[in-house]
């Protein structure tokens, strides 16, 4: 089981990291001196401001964007061959993040107006060969804010057909939806039909390979 390691003296970063990674339940280990780096570990985080050392090392200030770019590496690789980025559009868009097959993270935005940032985050975040924005075609007047929201960003956007991904939940689930948008060519309608209610988290593991199989 792969590790993350963390070598900062910058304590603002290292508990912003410490925080989003018990968050992701990524698991990690502080690192105190740089040349006794435990051997389950690919790559450590440090802030820009650290010294550089003899090991993979990903330095950035922005702890988000530190952990999407050393996600890779638990999974053995240093970047994705494709990422694509599913949004069910609603008043409270659901967010995806698939790479490789892998569902990565998964999330609600309070409103459409937060769409552009977070998206943004994400393209700034991973290392990837090539990405795509799949955005479902329901709800027209939010998809169309949406669209509108994400004018500026230099991503290929392909609108998709969503019938079926809120089943079989009775309140539509964006963030399981978004999931399905992002991996639309492998959503299969009629497995989803014959599944029962279930909690979002027992959903989302019975449907997708996550990167907690890989932890």
């Amino acid at each position: 089981m792969a590790r993350l390691g963390i070598y900062t003296l910058d304590f603002r970063f290292y508990y912003r990291v410490l925080h989003l990674l018990k968050e992701w339940n990524v698991p990690f280990v502080s690192i105190e001196k740089p040349n006794d780096i435990p051997s389950d570990v690919p790559v450590v985080l440090s802030s820009v401001d650290d010294i550089d050392i003899q090991f993979e090392q990903i330095r950035d200030n922005d702890a988000m964007r530190a952990i999407r770019r050393a996600i890779p590496y638990l999974l053995d690789k240093k970047l994705f061959n494709e990422i694509f980025i599913g949004i069910d559009p609603g008043p409270k868009p659901g967010v995806a993040v698939l790479a490789d097959r892998v569902l990565i993270e998964a999330f609600e935005l309070g409103d459409v107006f937060s769409v552009a940032e977070n998206i943004e985050n994400i393209i700034m975040g991973y290392n990837t060969h090539f990405m795509s924005i799949r955005i479902g075609n329901g709800d027209k007047p939010n998809r169309e804010k949406i669209i509108q929201e994400l004018k500026n960003v230099d991503v290929p956007i392909d609108i998709v057909d969503e019938g079926g991904t809120s089943m079989p939940h009775k309140t539509h689930d964006n963030v399981i939806s978004a999931a399905r948008i992002a991996n639309i060519e492998n959503f299969n309608k009629e497995k989803v039909q014959r599944i029962k209610k279930s909690k979002r988290r027992t959903q989302i593991e019975r449907e997708f390979v996550t990167i907690k199989a890989f932890l």
